[in-house]
């Protein structure tokens, strides 16, 4: 008798292979999800630093740490290449701004009340497709609620978070920057497109 030869068809190793295909593209998704929460959690958790930080020094002296009605980056851990400049960029890569003497006299204030900065990582994050942001901003040059309020020079710290429709977490939050005037934010977010622009309102400065 003869005896017939076990195998697998050319269909079956098509239909295998296609399933495995599939199975990685899935883990592959799943794991760069789970990269992207992670550096997202470490943004977030450095910006309640700062602001932790600011309102405790607000607590303590009764004023800012820095001059407001202007705008600079603050912290030491920002990048340096984000233009042809060779100085700390921060900021949306279409208006970056650049460390000046307000960004010193900040970080040290800062540096009275604890051993060291927070460190928010600064390496940019895809905004738009035509937009990057990066670092940590502190920007005190809008009017806040100008048909109600209408508080100028409002300080506000802006950061960036990968990924479309993040939950910036800290609150409050203010509308995207731009216009020269602001509202209070009603959603998760100041601003989502391909990542997620956050820019949380500090201690109103008519109330010092």
């Amino acid at each position: 008798m003869q005896k017939t030869k076990s195998g697998f068809t050319i269909v079956e190793l098509l239909i295998v292979v296609v399933v495995i295909a599939i199975l990685a593209a899935i883990t592959v998704v799943a794991y760069t999800g789970i990269q992207q929460r992670a550096r997202n959690a470490v943004r977030i958790a450095a910006a309640k630093e700062w602001v932790n930080s600011i309102e405790a020094y607000i607590a303590a002296n009764g004023t800012y740490p820095g001059a407001i009605a202007t705008l600079y980056c603050i912290g030491e851990s920002n990048i340096t290449d984000f233009d042809e400049n060779p100085d700390i960029d921060c900021g949306v890569s279409n208006n970056i701004k650049h460390t000046n003497a307000g960004t010193t006299t900040f970080n040290n204030n800062i540096k009275s009340l604890r051993s060291s900065l927070p460190e928010f990582p600064g390496n940019p994050v895809e905004i738009t497709s035509a937009l990057q942001g990066a670092g940590m901003l502190f920007r005190a040059t809008d009017i806040y609620d100008p048909t109600g309020e209408n508080v100028a020079s409002y300080p506000t710290l802006i950061f960036f978070l990968e990924g479309s429709d993040q939950d910036c977490v800290l609150r409050p939050l203010a509308t995207a920057y731009g216009g020269g005037s602001f509202v209070q934010a009603t959603g998760k977010n100041s601003y989502s497109n391909i990542g997620t622009a956050c820019r949380v309102m500090l201690t109103n400065p008519m109330d010092l």
